[in-house]
């Protein structure tokens, strides 16, 4: 984009010179025409004209010619001058003075009275009203002039002169032949404007010049007009057209992108050719965030271009022609191809995953890329790239979830999975409108103490049409149709609104109130503004709100992300990264996530007690990093003794668990707090003075 905005700002440049330097040479005449009547190719005669009781002569000397002319008596129409024949001596035949603007001449005129005057005269035939043997039906163009008010030069311009209104009567010229006609001129006149008085009048011709430019001013102007619109057209054009393809390439791999292949297809699907079989194959690569996280996002960058390219090179080889590639968003790629046999839509995709075995190499370090394939083809119940690529998306979908590298086509499971989250999208929906959703409440203790100092907010749903359906399938559904910024939304402010109603207590009963949200939230720039304004309309301490976003949700974390994690924070909420250990976050990653705690997984709490010291010893590392970064630890999922012996000695901050308590109501939550017999059961788990078997792991 900035070459061509470089281009355009040269270009303008350049023309502008050319304009202003265009202009100059008009000023200084360096572009004007000229043509002599009193000598030259297109004189073909000069002579004497005379009407009246004249005695006349006419001598020519060096250039000048001069006519003498004597008037003996005064009569109604006495005239004498110089008559030059232009052009072919028929006077049909004359020559064109319409691209000059003005005559130049150098005379003298003498006369027996002040003020004397001559006729300057153009004239022209015309087949409409001229005659070839009546000299006098040629148009009389002329203009009347004082010579003698003029120092050398006399210049006339050539759109002063009119037609005779005497000759127009005299012929019965009508209105549209009575103008000024310079297109066909028989000859050029100097003739005296009156003789009131007797005596001798001279005119001496010394040169007739007219002048010109080869292009006007007025003409100029509007031809710089057109080339200056004329340019900012093609600009304009190659502008749109720059922008258009940089709109539809992504700029890392120079592939199309979301758009461009969208627009692929759209073109594809409403030309004849949409009857050819059209094949998508959809990529994700597997595991690309711990590339980035190993070796960083520039080798991440590089790794993906050189895996676009290792596509582009087999697509080339095999002579794939009819093919289109794109970057989707981050490692997800697509490719469609056109007229693949369907006993050949396998064996393409086994082929890529062929090539993709061996290492792409990248200074050095080899590194193994693998992908998930969904493939998809379209058919009749295809009518856009969206029904397409949800339908390779799936399928991709399922090859992750069976595994990771290896591929699935979009089949009839796969299908009914589409409708079954479809319908769940809308029940969602419905029950968002219909105020459906209800809370639970799950306690969170300190290890030390067993007291209970905190509750995760849960989300339950008692709409009839979601019966059976959770939120570990309903919440994934709602991220994908986008429904989950109004779910997050509703959470908060229900939660919020419980606070406001329990004010009273909770000022005796303490607790920390520690919200799921999603990560679509960490790339919403409203986000932290209607954090705060819900803070205010419910008169929320923020440091009774901790807001828990998984680990897996910072895989695609960026600026954005960080910049919404820290505007949170500066509310005064507390964060927490919830699942951790399940991604891929590198422990030297925690100190740019403005976190203040981190919940381990119940899936490493699991298998705590198995002869494979692996989790026991991961565990134990994330509760010494967390230490050293000073963050709290939660360990999720405890449900035995055993368990919680073991994290509270090794320093686990705070514990939830089936061990402790399920989650419930919030009057249930209320009664558990308040009854003597549910703490005494807590306490009953504190260690006593012999060390966890666990322990010896």
């Amino acid at each position: 984009m900035t070459v061509l905005s470089n281009f355009n700002v040269r270009v303008c440049i350049l023309l502008l010179c050319l304009s202003l330097a265009s202009m100059i040479t008009l000023h200084f005449g360096l572009g004007e025409i000229s043509q002599s009547l009193s000598d030259g190719k297109n004189v073909n005669a000069i002579s004497l004209r005379k009407g009246g009781s004249i005695q006349s002569h006419l001598t020519h000397f060096e250039g000048d010619t001069t006519a003498d002319c004597k008037l003996i008596s005064v009569r109604k129409y006495d005239y004498c001058g110089i008559s030059v024949g232009l052009g072919a001596e028929s006077i049909d035949q004359g020559i064109d003075l319409r691209d000059y603007d003005k005559i130049e001449l150098k005379l003298q005129y003498s006369a027996p009275l002040d003020k004397a005057k001559l006729k300057v005269i153009f004239r022209n035939y015309n087949h409409l009203y001229s005659n070839i043997d009546d000299v006098v039906s040629l148009k009389y163009n002329s203009i009347g002039i004082n010579p003698n008010l003029y120092n050398t030069t006399v210049s006339i311009p050539l759109n002063a002169f009119q037609v005779d209104n005497w000759w127009a009567y005299l012929y019965q010229v009508g209105f549209e032949n009575s103008h000024v006609d310079l297109s066909n001129v028989s000859s050029f006149e100097l003739i005296t404007d009156g003789m009131p008085v007797p005596g001798n009048y001279q005119i001496t011709l010394k040169s007739a010049v007219l002048k010109g430019q080869i292009i006007s001013d007025i003409e100029f102007l509007k031809l710089m007009l057109a080339v200056w619109l004329l340019t900012a057209i093609v600009l304009i054009s190659l502008q749109h057209n720059k922008m258009k393809t940089l709109s539809a390439t992504d700029p890392l791999t120079g592939l199309y992108n979301r758009r461009g292949i969208r627009f692929w297809v759209s073109k594809f699907l409403a030309s004849p050719l949409s009857n050819s079989r059209l094949t998508m194959y959809y990529f994700d690569i597997d595991d690309f965030k711990k590339v980035n996280d190993s070796y960083g996002h520039l080798t991440g960058d590089e790794l993906l271009i050189r895996f676009s390219q290792r596509i582009k090179s087999y697509l080339s080889d095999e002579q794939h022609n009819n093919w289109a590639f794109a970057r989707l968003s981050g490692d997800e790629f697509s490719l469609l191809c056109q007229d693949i046999e369907s006993d050949q839509v396998e064996l393409f995709a086994q082929q890529i995953l062929t090539i993709l075995k061996e290492p792409i190499t990248l200074g050095n370090h080899q590194i193994y890329v693998h992908v998930s394939i969904g493939i998809a083809q379209a058919d009749k119940e295809t009518y856009n790239f969206e029904d397409l690529m949800q339908r390779a998306d799936s399928a991709m979908y399922y090859a992750k979830k069976s595994g990771k590298n290896q591929y699935k086509i979009f089949n009839e499971s796969v299908s009914q999975d589409i409708f079954f989250r479809k319908q769940t999208a809308e029940k969602i929906k419905n029950a968002i409108i219909q105020d459906q959703f209800h809370l639970h409440y799950m306690p969170i203790l300190n290890s030390k103490t067993l007291d209970i100092v905190s509750v995760e907010v849960l989300l339950r749903c008692n709409a009839e049409s979601l019966e059976g359906i959770g939120p570990d399938i309903f919440i994934p559904i709602a991220e994908e149709y986008e429904l989950i910024k109004n779910i997050d939304l509703w959470v908060i402010e229900a939660s919020f609104k419980q606070i406001a109603q329990e004010a009273t207590y909770l000022a005796k009963q303490p607790l920390v109130f520690c919200i799921n949200i999603s990560a679509a939230e960490l790339h919403n720039p409203l986000f932290s503004q209607q954090l705060q304004s819900l803070l205010e309309r419910y008169q929320i301490d923020p440091s009774r709100i901790e807001l828990e976003i998984t680990e897996t949700s910072l895989i695609e974390t960026d600026e954005m992300s960080i910049n919404t994690l820290h505007e949170i924070r500066s509310l005064g909420i507390k964060l927490a990264l919830d699942d951790f250990g399940t991604g891929y976050t590198a422990f030297s990653q925690l100190v740019n996530y403005p976190v203040d705690c981190l919940k381990i997984d119940k899936s490493f709490i699991d298998h705590l007690d198995s002869p494979d010291q692996t989790q026991a010893t991961v565990v134990k590392a994330i509760i010494a990093i967390a230490q050293s970064y000073q963050l709290t630890t939660i360990a999720e999922g405890i449900e035995d003794v055993e368990q919680y012996h073991f994290l509270a000695e090794l320093g686990c901050d705070m514990m939830q668990g089936y061990l402790f308590a399920k989650p419930m109501p919030w009057l249930e939550l209320k009664r558990n707090l308040a009854d003597p017999e549910q703490e005494l059961r807590r306490k009953s788990l504190l260690p006593k003075t012999a060390t966890s078997r666990l322990v010896n792991y």
